[in-house]
């Protein structure tokens, strides 16, 4: 006995299936669960990794041993699986998987109950052989081999019967003359395997057999070249008794051949395809006699696993001057009278039309000479199929070119449905035999869509390095401004700098020569006074005159000065809103006079530029500075508002002084900056400057400037 436990996480407390039909019967879902299973039966086949197949009295399943030991069910060494043998009588625990074609069991142990015989094949009818329903029963099958391979250490055998092919695997020793089964009517006995996609579709079925006797060959075969002989045109035609799959004879004259895959007979006006191994060379003009299977797996007659021999030598077929389409409506026209294709259908016959080349197609692999060329010929586009000779002339082939094509005709026919079932042919390509076959009738335009593309590619190319070119020359021509406006600031920076410190040093120098230079004048004189009564004994009893009168103007020498100071240390803004700026210069100014200083303000005045706003301070500033100086007022009015021009503003300095004569006034020729300091100022802020003034009518300052950031691109 041998047993053998893993460790799982299904429910064990379910209660288990027993029969491997029941089993059998879970659908995709419910095996996927999984479900338990407790089965017993007899082991039918098993392979080197373990694998095995058991059936019992209901039917068989796969064990899938592999499976259980990728998901961690399956514990056992390498030798107790290979203690599991064909004939024992095995207990398996397991649970369901729903595999890729049937369900199957994934076994948990496996316990050996002992030795017992293998159950009888069943003799299987054919539907349920192909549609997969006898799948792991053993089965007996009968067919006739028409082809056999070494795979491995197996003989694979190819059967075919009146429902299909199917294959039958035998060990490579049971076998010791497979060449000598072809053609033969034989029957296996084995395991059913289905053959199946990833869809889970049943492709085909395999018969696994253990041994020699497993095959029973009911009608040897006979000698290749002794089967029958049948017109190459009634390979599969109609015959008054049902077709055994055996080999037929045939013979004609080759139109092309490629050793070890194919080639393509013709005589008379019908001609096939013959698939064989063959290595013998063949060519054009060999008259030859084949001996193969008969295969509809195109819709069309051909010959498979065929053998091939040598007779003699004819003429080639000259090929006929038909186009594919006139091809195509034959057939059509045949099929929708009922009757032949007259004069015949054309496939595998050397035909020769002209044709446009549309593309040419490489092989994925560059060893290979395989070439597909695209070709329109009427409207219809077919294939052209080079699969040997030299393919440097097809390459050299430019689409758009106008060929003419010697090719073999290869149809492909689709089912039609109406009162009738038949088959047209749906695709219609050519298998060029060389490139000798294309002959160029007629070059492309030079403009082909390559060039054209390579044009396009070329002045798209030179359209972007345009386009980058005016780019950096934009930002190089923005840095070079830059540069330069950095410059034109600095210079003009420079320029207003010295102009200001000019204005400023003539406006003090007015300023010292008109008051302070003038007071310590007088105070001087005072002076001089004081000394000429202290030099005179007579008046040594009378006060003293001149001096409280240098006293006197020395304080107000001193206020003078005190002004000036004041107005080159002082801001204009200060960080304050204009309006508030300009009350602050009004209290400043008329500290210390008895003039009555009255600010009027109007509009929004938020928005001023602060380099406008700073200028008017100033101008306002002097303004108030010469009215209180020089008219001696009693009032003066400060006022402030937008003018009547839009986007500029307006300030007044009114006063009710002594005033003056305009054009009369003392100027910078004696000394007097005042008013050509202001008159400067405006015009740099592109404003304008009126004064009216009458001796004894007051004097009113008016000017106007824009509302703009000047010079903001400098700033």
């Amino acid at each position: 006995m041998l047993a053998c436990a893993l460790d799982g996480s299904t429910d064990l407390r379910a209660e288990p299936l027993t029969r491997i039909a029941d089993v059998r019967r879970l659908t995709r879902e419910e095996a996927a669960e999984p479900k338990t299973v407790l089965l017993s039966g007899v082991v039918t086949w098993r392979n080197a990794a373990g694998q095995f197949v058991m059936q019992d009295e209901s039917n068989g399943i796969w064990i899938g041993v592999k499976r259980s030991q990728r998901n961690k069910l399956w514990a056992m060494d390498d030798a107790a699986i290979a203690a599991i043998r064909v004939g024992q009588r095995v207990e398996v625990e397991g649970v369901s998987d729903p595999a890729g074609f049937a369900p199957v069991v994934l076994p948990r142990t496996v316990r050996v109950l002992g030795e017992q015989e293998l159950p009888p094949a069943q003799r299987v009818s054919l539907p349920r052989l192909f549609s997969g329903s006898d799948d792991c029963l053993r089965v007996e099958v009968g067919g006739v081999v028409q082809a056999f391979q070494e795979v491995g250490d197996v003989w694979l055998l190819h059967l075919r019967t009146s429902q299909g092919a199917f294959t039958a695997e035998f060990p490579i020793q049971a076998l010791r003359a497979p060449s000598e089964l072809v053609d033969a009517e034989v029957r296996v006995t084995g395991l059913a395997i289905a053959r199946f996609n990833t869809r889970g579709e049943i492709t085909m079925p395999r018969i696994f057999s253990g041994g020699s006797a497993d095959l029973i060959v009911d009608v040897p075969a006979i000698a290749a070249f002794a089967a029958p002989s049948v017109p190459l045109d009634r390979i599969g035609a109609f015959r008054p008794d049902p077709l055994v799959p055996h080999r037929v004879r045939v013979s004609g004259t080759v139109t092309f051949a490629l050793p070890g895959k194919f080639l393509y007979l013709q005589a008379g006006p019908s001609a096939v395809r013959v698939e064989t191994r063959t290595t013998e060379a063949l060519g054009a003009g060999d008259v030859i006699e084949v001996s193969g299977f008969v295969d509809m797996s195109r819709h069309i007659g051909m010959l498979t696993e065929a053998q091939v021999r040598k007779v003699g030598r004819g003429p080639v077929p000259e090929p006929v001057a038909i186009g594919p389409e006139e091809i195509v409506a034959l057939n059509a026209t045949a099929i929708a009278t009922g009757q032949l294709a007259k004069p015949h259908d054309f496939d595998g016959h050397l035909v020769r039309f002209p044709a446009r080349l549309l593309a040419v197609e490489a092989a994925a692999d560059p060893r290979q000479p395989l070439r597909r060329l695209t070709l329109e010929r009427g409207g219809t586009i077919l294939g052209a199929i080079l699969h040997a000779g030299e393919p440097g002339p097809l390459d050299a082939l430019q689409p758009g070119s106008v060929l003419e094509v010697t090719a073999l005709v290869q149809l492909e026919y689709t089912p039609v449905e109406g009162s009738r079932r038949s088959l047209v042919p749906s695709r219609l390509d050519v298998v060029l035999r060389s490139g000798a076959d294309i002959q160029v009738l007629e070059a492309p335009s030079w403009w082909t869509p390559k060039r054209l593309l390579g044009v396009v590619t070329l002045v798209a190319v030179a359209l972007g390095a345009a386009l980058l070119w005016v780019w950096q020359l934009r930002r190089q021509v923005q840095r070079k401004t830059l540069q330069l406006a950095t410059e034109m600031r600095a210079r003009r920076d420079a320029a207003i700098e010295f102009q200001a410190t000019l204005r400023e040093r003539n406006r003090l120098a007015a300023n010292l020569h008109d008051t302070l230079l003038q007071t310590l004048g007088g105070i001087g004189f005072q002076l001089e006074a004081c000394e000429a009564e202290a030099s005179v004994p007579a008046s040594a009893g009378l006060p003293a005159v001149h001096l409280p009168v240098a006293r006197r103007m020395l304080d107000h020498a001193v206020d003078e000065l005190r002004g000036s100071v004041w107005a080159l240390r002082s801001l204009p803004l200060h960080g304050l809103a204009f309006s508030d700026a300009l009350q602050a210069l009004v209290e400043r100014a008329g500290a210390g006079h008895d003039a009555k200083i009255e600010l009027r303000t109007t509009g929004d005045l938020a928005h001023v530029p602060d380099f406008v706003a700073g200028n008017l301070i100033l101008t306002a500033q002097e303004a108030l500075h010469n009215a209180l100086t020089h008219g001696r007022p009693t009032r003066v009015m400060l006022e402030v508002q937008p003018a009547k021009t839009a986007d500029w503003i307006a300030l007044t300095v009114r006063d009710d002084g002594r005033g003056f004569t305009p054009g009369a006034q003392r100027g910078a020729a004696q000394g007097h900056f005042g008013l050509t300091g202001m008159r400067e100022r405006i015009e740099r802020l592109n404003g304008t400057l009126q004064i009216e003034s009458a001796p004894g009518r007051g004097t009113v300052v008016h000017f106007e400037v824009p509302l703009r950031a000047y010079d903001e691109a400098l700033a």
